[in-house]
């Protein structure tokens, strides 16, 4: 008959089982803990890579705003029809080469002819051109066939300082006029001579 196990040798049995199911049990944990670790630094690493995506894509997104900003600024103002006022003035006018000036902010048909020319926004002809008395006017030639009206006038850009305007020059309906009162003119030569001239006058007010 084999020899019986004593209390102490199943003891020491079951200790040894134990000892080896925790040492497999340990062996996986670590294995677990090590493959965990390694998807945490994965996911660190996925996440530092979107972070600088979101950052590359937040400068273009930036970049595309100033972007549109400045293409916005180019675009050219336009006035609603319903915004457009009617003329301040409208009349025609004959000066004589050396002769009375007119007030170009007149509200009268004749343009307050022989107006003392001390005052700003006069104009009178002398030695076959047109000149302002004090104060300077500003003047825009249009492009592209555009006509000089409230519309484009009061929301071009680029105009000239000039105290003399010769005739030649405003027998179109091209060259916008911007008075030292912040009115709008548009003049259109009729009819030129040495001895006068016959100018078809029409301002408006300037935009609110």
């Amino acid at each position: 008959m084999g020899r019986r196990l004593t209390w102490l040798e199943i003891v020491a049995a079951l200790l040894a089982i134990a000892t080896a199911s925790l040492g497999i049990w340990s062996s996986t944990l670590n294995s677990d803990i090590a493959h965990l670790n390694a998807t945490i630094d994965t996911l660190n690493r996925d996440v530092a890579t979107a972070q600088e995506q979101l950052n590359v894509r937040q400068e273009e997104i930036e970049s595309l705003r100033h972007e549109n900003g400045e293409l916005r600024a180019a675009l050219p103002r336009s006035i609603a029809p319903e915004e457009v006022p009617d003329a301040r003035n409208v009349g025609a006018v004959t000066l004589a080469d050396g002769g009375d000036a007119i007030d170009l902010n007149s509200t009268q048909p004749t343009f307050d002819t022989g107006i003392d020319t001390s005052t700003s926004d006069t104009l009178s002809y002398r030695d076959g051109e047109l000149r302002t008395s004090w104060h300077q006017l500003d003047i825009l030639a249009l492009k592209n066939g555009h006509k000089a009206a409230y519309e484009t006038c009061a929301i071009a850009t680029g105009y000239a300082p000039t105290n003399t305007i010769e005739p030649h020059r405003l027998t179109g309906e091209d060259i916008c006029i911007r008075l030292k009162s912040g009115n709008y003119a548009r003049i259109v030569v009729q009819e030129s001579a040495p001895e006068h001239v016959t100018l078809e006058i029409t301002t408006w007010e300037p935009p609110l």
